[in-house]
C-alpha cells in the first residue's frame, strides 16, 4: 500500500513537471501547423494558432515568409487598372503577384494616406505623422519611423502605414486596442514576413510579441515589424503552388503588398 502510494505521487510529479508544459508549447508552438512549410526555395507558409495566459485572446494566424533574394516584393495599386479599390485577390491576379496583403490607410473616397512608391516612381507622398514606412532599398528590406524618411538614395518601393510594433528587436508599449489584422515584419535574415489573422482579433501588444519571441518560443522573431490597415480592410490572398489562401477583408481596398517571383 505504501509502495503504491509512492509511485502515485511520481506520476502526479512527472505529470506536472512535464505533461503540463508540454500542453501549452503545443499551443503555442510544437503542433505540425505550427511550422514552417516549404512551398518553394524561399518561399515558407505556416499557420499558427496561439491560446493561453502568454496572449489575451484566442489567435489565428497565417504567415508567409520571403527571401528577397528569390522573390520581388513591390507595392501593389488599384489605381494602375482605372479604378479606386480592389478586393485584394483581384489585385493580386491582376499583378500576377503569387501572394499579397492589403497594405495602406486611406479615406472614406479611397484616397491613400501615406508615401507610396512603386518600382522607384512616388505614386503618394509622404504625409508628417507617427507610422512607419516599409521601403525597399538596393533590394535591402527596411522599416523606419516616418522622420527618418529622407529618399536620400532610390527606393524601389515604399508604403508608409503603423505603428511600429516592434524595432530593433525591441517590443514596443502599444495602447490596447483589438481588430483584424494584417502585418510586416522583417527577420534578422532579411526575409519578408506577411501575417494576416484568419477569422480571430488581435491586440496590439499580442502581435508585437508574436513577432519579438524567438522562434523556439512560437514567435517571428523579427527585427522590425509594423501594422498594415486593419480591421475589415485586412486581407490575404496566395495562389503559388500547392498553397491557396483567400482570406478576404470586409471592403475592397485602394493598394497591397504583393509577392513575385524574381526571373533569372
Amino acid at each position: 500500500m505504501k509502495r503504491r502510494g509512492r509511485t502515485k505521487i511520481k506520476q502526479i510529479l512527472l505529470f506536472f513537471t512535464l505533461g503540463a508544459p508540454l500542453i501549452l508549447i503545443g499551443q503555442a508552438a510544437g503542433s505540425p501547423a505550427n511550422h514552417w512549410q516549404k512551398i518553394d526555395e524561399g518561399f515558407e507558409a505556416r499557420s499558427m494558432q496561439l491560446d493561453g495566459p502568454t496572449y489575451q485572446t484566442f489567435i489565428k494566424l497565417r504567415v508567409l515568409k520571403v527571401d528577397m533574394e528569390k522573390f520581388l516584393v513591390r507595392v501593389i495599386d488599384s489605381r494602375v487598372f482605372g479604378t479606386d479599390r480592389m478586393e485584394i485577390r483581384i489585385l493580386a491576379q491582376k499583378t500576377q503577384a503569387l501572394a499579397a496583403v492589403n497594405g495602406s490607410f486611406f479615406m472614406p473616397d479611397y484616397r491613400p494616406l501615406g508615401l507610396l512608391i512603386i518600382d522607384g516612381r512616388e505614386v503618394n507622398p509622404l504625409r508628417k505623422t507617427d507610422w512607419g514606412v516599409f521601403l525597399v532599398q538596393d533590394n535591402r528590406p527596411r522599416i523606419i519611423h516616418t522622420k527618418e524618411f529622407h529618399n536620400e538614395r532610390p527606393v524601389s518601393q515604399a508604403l508608409q502605414v503603423g505603428p511600429r510594433v516592434v524595432v530593433a528587436g525591441r517590443e514596443l508599449l502599444l495602447k490596447k486596442q483589438v481588430a483584424r489584422r494584417s502585418a510586416l515584419g522583417i527577420t534578422f535574415k532579411n526575409q519578408i514576413i506577411l501575417l494576416n489573422s484568419e477569422d480571430t482579433n488581435v491586440y496590439l501588444q499580442d502581435l508585437a510579441r508574436i513577432f519579438r519571441l524567438p522562434e523556439s518560443e512560437g514567435g517571428l522573431e523579427c527585427r522590425d515589424a509594423l501594422t498594415l490597415d486593419g480591421g475589415p480592410s485586412a486581407q490575404m490572398y496566395v495562389d503559388y503552388k500547392s498553397l491557396k489562401i483567400n482570406l478576404p477583408g470586409g471592403w475592397p481596398v485602394p493598394n497591397g503588398i504583393g509577392v513575385f517571383k524574381r526571373t533569372p
